[in-house]
């Protein structure tokens, strides 16, 4: 024993080795009034200034956690205007086959400007896009759980906004919020300084999306697919959401009508 020190034995679960009587010891000449009671799972409070213990594996686990989710940036100018994401190419590489997927569903992440394509609680794909500016009444994106709906095509113009845009999907309002490329003109040219934007807000409640990623989701997600639209940052383990909200864990066991393969692919 070490003079003037309060030894603090524990025998119990220490750095993952079991020792037979789980219960904490106290001595030494400068005694601590408060007995700490069994220590079981995976720390020891911090005492006296001594550091409190902590499992390996829980350690680890939680430096795996990340919310650093946004797929690598593909840079590019166009017209004088340098982007992070170039709109012509799909955010994050090669699409995955939908081939086996049982519970195919959509979580997009307000916080992050990020739309996730998932399988359960597993991420399939990551996109980049942009929603509402949240500047005025009217130019928000709606929180809540939504479900893909019949309307789709190809190209549409809104003469209000001056913009239209290619491959689109409506989640909400019958083709009023809609899942869309990045948006172009009456001329179908691309309007750069908005395409710039993906990964920060800059539509009115809508999801821009790359024109690939556009394409993709109009190609590949069926009628009826949930979609959960939330403020929150979407944190990852492994490629699966850490702690699940609640309507993130109900849509992780729903499947679209007809199942992932419902559409034909093109």
């Amino acid at each position: 024993m070490l003079t003037g020190l309060a030894t603090v034995i524990v025998l119990g679960t220490v750095a993952g080795v079991a020792v037979k009587n789980p219960s904490v010891l106290h001595a030494g000449t400068s005694a601590i009034g408060n007995v700490l009671g069994k220590i079981t799972g995976h720390a020891a409070q911090s005492v006296s200034g001594v550091r409190a213990l902590s499992h390996p594996k829980t350690a680890a686990a939680k430096n795996l956690v990340t919310t650093n989710n946004a797929p690598p940036p593909t840079p590019v100018v166009i017209d004088g205007v340098s982007m992070r994401y170039n709109p012509y190419k799909p955010s994050d590489g090669a699409y995955p086959s939908l081939a086996g997927v049982k519970h195919l569903w959509i979580d997009v992440s307000v916080d992050q400007q990020l739309v996730y394509i998932m399988n359960g609680n597993h991420v399939l794909y990551t996109m980049v896009t942009s929603t509402g500016l949240d500047t005025v009444p009217g130019n928000s994106t709606p929180l809540g759980v939504y479900h893909i709906q019949a309307e789709r095509g190809t190209w549409f113009y809104a003469p209000q906004y001056q913009m239209g845009a290619q491959y689109w999907v409506s989640w909400l309002g019958h083709g009023v919020f809609l899942f869309h490329s990045v948006t172009e003109t009456i001329n179908h040219k691309l309007i750069p300084t908005v395409a710039a934007k993906l990964m920060s807000k800059a539509s009115h409640g809508c999801f821009h999306l790359t024109i690939p990623d556009a394409q993709w989701v109009y190609n590949h997600i069926p009628y009826h697919t949930t979609v959960v639209v939330e403020q929150a940052p979407v944190r990852l383990l492994n490629h699966q959401i850490y702690k699940p909200s609640a309507e993130q864990k109900a849509a992780a066991l729903t499947n679209p009508p007809g199942g992932a393969n419902a559409m034909q692919s093109s």
